[in-house]
C-alpha cells in the first residue's frame, strides 16, 4: 500500500465536477446539434482511466520520463477526444504547470479524489505509485459496476421478451380464435371472456407499457442527478425483494475499498470519509457520510455516527467500532472490503440460478393460462356441450 501523508490537506473535497455545459454562443439549432452529438462521444469513463492511469503509472515506475510516457499513451489512444485531452494534459505538464494543476484544469473529467492523489503524489515522489493506485480502484469500481448490470440484466431482458411474446399472442393468435368462438355461437367460459377482453385492449396496454418504459428513460437521462430523484430510485431498489441485499452489499464494498486506499495513504478521517462521499455514487451511504463527517468533525467517534443510519449493517459498525478500538482502520476496511466482495460473488451466483427457473415459471404461468383459455371452448364444443 502506498504510504503517503494527506494530513496537511485539511480542505472540505470539492464536488465531481457537473457535465460541461454546451456554449452558449451559436444559434438553438446549434445547440440542438451540439447536445446530440455529446450524447453519442465516448466519454472518459472508468475503463478509459483504468487504462490511463495503470499506463503512465507503469511508465513512470519503469524510468521512462514523463514526455515520453505521455507520447506512448498518445500512440495508443485511437479516440480522438481522448487523445486531445491527453495532449492537453501533456502539453501543461511540460510547459512546467505541474502534473496536479494539469488535471485540475479538467474537473469535467477527473474527479477531486484522482487531482488530490496526483498533488501528493507529486509532491512526495510517489506519483508513479498514486498512479498504479488509481488504475487498480477503477480495475474495483469497473468489477462492482459489472456486477450490479449482470444482476439486473436477466431480469429485464426475461421480463422484455414475455411483454412481447404475450403482445403477440394477444393481438395475432387470440383474435384467430375469437373469430371462431363467435361463429359457433355458444356462452364463453369467463377465462376465454377476459383473454378476449384483454386482447381487445392489448394495444393500448402494449403502448401505455411503451410509454412508460419511454417516459421513465427520459426522467432518468435528465434527473439522474437530481438529489429527488436519487433518493426516490435507492428507496426503490432497497424494496426490491433479492436482488436488494446484493446491491446493497455491492455500494458497501465499495465503501469500505475506498476508505482502506484513503486511510492507507493517510488521509484524515474527515477528509477521507468527504472524498467517498463524492464518489461513491449512491445516495443513501451519500447522506450518512456526510452526516457522519460533520459528527467526526464535532468529536464523535465513526461507528456512533453509522448507526444513526439503518443503511450500515450492525456487523460493520461493529468491525468499525473495533478498528477505532485497536487504532487499525485500513486492516479492517481491507477485511470487510474483501469479505463483501466474496459474498457479492456468491449471492450473484445464487440469485442468477434463483431467478431464472422463478421468470421462467411465471411466463410458463401466463402462456399456459392463455392457451387453456382459448382451447377450453373447443374441447366443450367437441364434447357436445
Amino acid at each position: 500500500m502506498v504510504q503517503i501523508d494527506l494530513s496537511k490537506y485539511k480542505g472540505k473535497p470539492e464536488n465531481i465536477a457537473s457535465i460541461q455545459k454546451v456554449s452558449d454562443g451559436g444559434g438553438s439549432l446549434t445547440k440542438l446539434l451540439n447536445t446530440e452529438i455529446k450524447l453519442f462521444e465516448r466519454k472518459f469513463d472508468a475503463k478509459q482511466k483504468e487504462w490511463f492511469y495503470s499506463e503512465l503509472g507503469v511508465l513512470l515506475s519503469s524510468g521512462v520520463d514523463i514526455k515520453t510516457a505521455f507520447e506512448i499513451i498518445e500512440q495508443e489512444t485511437s479516440n480522438k477526444k481522448h487523445l486531445k485531452l491527453i495532449i492537453e494534459i501533456k502539453t501543461d505538464v511540460l510547459k512546467g504547470l505541474g502534473v496536479y494543476a494539469a488535471f485540475e484544469k479538467h474537473k469535467d473529467v477527473f474527479s477531486s479524489y484522482e487531482s488530490q492523489s496526483i498533488k501528493i503524489g507529486e509532491e512526495t515522489g510517489k506519483l508513479s505509485e498514486v498512479l498504479i493506485e488509481l488504475g487498480k480502484y477503477y480495475t474495483s469500481a469497473i468489477k462492482l459496476r459489472r456486477q450490479i448490470i449482470g444482476t439486473l440484466t436477466y431480469p429485464i431482458i426475461v421480463i422484455t421478451l414475455a411483454i412481447f411474446i404475450v403482445y403477440f399472442m394477444l393481438s395475432f393468435v387470440v383474435p384467430m380464435f375469437g373469430d371462431i368462438f363467435k361463429q359457433t355461437g355458444g356462452q364463453l367460459p369467463a377465462t376465454t371472456q377476459l383473454l378476449i377482453l384483454i386482447s381487445n385492449k392489448s394495444s393500448f396496454i402494449f403502448y401505455s407499457l411503451l410509454s412508460i418504459a419511454v417516459l421513465l428513460f427520459v426522467i432518468h437521462r435528465t434527473q439522474s442527478k437530481r438529489i429527488w430523484y436519487r433518493s426516490v430510485t435507492s428507496r426503490v431498489f432497497l424494496r426490491v425483494p433479492i436482488v436488494n441485499k446484493l446491491i446493497l452489499k455491492i455500494y458497501l464494498a465499495r465503501f469500505c475499498q475506498s476508505m482502506r486506499l484513503l486511510l492507507g495513504a493517510k488521509v484524515l478521517f474527515t477528509d477521507a470519509l468527504g472524498l467517498v462521499e463524492n464518489m461513491i455514487g449512491y445516495y443513501p451511504i451519500e447522506k450518512a457520510l456526510n452526516q457522519a463527517r460533520e459528527d467526526v468533525i464535532s468529536g464523535t467517534s465513526l461507528h456512533k455516527s453509522l448507526e444513526k443510519h439503518k443503511i450500515f449493517p450492525v456487523k460493520l459498525i461493529a468491525l468499525i467500532k473495533v478498528s477505532e478500538e485497536v487504532n487499525a482502520p485500513e486492516m479492517i476496511f481491507d477485511k470487510l472490503a474483501n469479505q463483501y466482495s466474496e459474498e457479492i460473488e456468491h449471492q450473484q451466483a445464487v440469485i442468477g440460478k434463483v431467478i431464472e427457473p422463478f421468470f421462467i415459471i411465471i411466463l410458463g404461468l401466463i402462456i399456459g393460462f392463455i392457451l387453456v383459455a382459448m382451447y377450453m371452448p373447443l374441447f366443450q364444443i367437441s364434447n357436445g356441450f
